[in-house]
């Protein structure tokens, strides 16, 4: 093979696709004139370690049911039980059934359980792309305020605001408004 040799501008682009830089005269650095146009201003800084601290408590885990492999995150507020409640599991999970999702392809958490919880910790941790929360006002967790039974989204996260489990159990009405829009999201 022949060396290639050109001096066309447009086939050393083509041949050479690093990036090549020109310099010039090269200064000495015992010939430079440094002089600054402003002086150091000095500014006093707080000592650290007398600053009182400002820690965010994070979370590091949940109690949560299910395994989350569709990551759809379900919240509920139950001051009662610790998860949920077996008539409103059930519930649930034939809702969800519907959807052809299992209890393994979802989250399910309690936030009566976790008081300061913001939306933020729950992306963190659960990764989650879609999010209903049942009884529960969205700003709560630091979310916008969003009617119920109308999707939104945040964070790039679809959000489901609706009923809470115990008012869908006792009617009919609301159970259907929230699967009419739950089918769809």
């Amino acid at each position: 093979m022949e060396k290639l040799i050109t001096y066309n501008a447009n086939a050393l682009r083509f041949l050479m696709n690093e990036d090549l830089y020109q310099f010039g005269d090269v200064i000495q650095p015992d010939k430079l004139d440094i002089t600054l146009e402003n002086p150091l201003i000095e500014q006093e800084v707080a000592d650290p370690n007398t600053e009182p601290l400002k820690e965010e408590l994070a979370i590091t885990s949940f109690n949560y049911l299910g395994e989350n492999n569709r990551y759809f995150l379900i919240l509920v507020d139950d001051k009662t039980h610790r998860e949920l409640n077996t008539p409103h599991q059930e519930m649930l999970m034939k809702i969800m059934s519907a959807k052809k999702l299992e209890l393994r392809d979802l989250a399910i958490l309690n936030v009566a359980q976790y008081p300061d919880l913001k939306f933020e910790q729950l992306i963190d941790f659960f990764s989650c792309n879609k999010i209903t929360l049942f009884g529960i006002d969205p700003q709560r967790i630091g979310l916008p305020a969003v009617g119920a039974n109308r999707p939104a989204k945040h964070l790039g996260v679809r959000v489901l605001a609706t009923f809470g489990l115990k008012e869908m159990i006792s009617s009919t009405d609301k159970k259907r408004e929230f699967w009419n829009i739950m089918k769809d999201f």
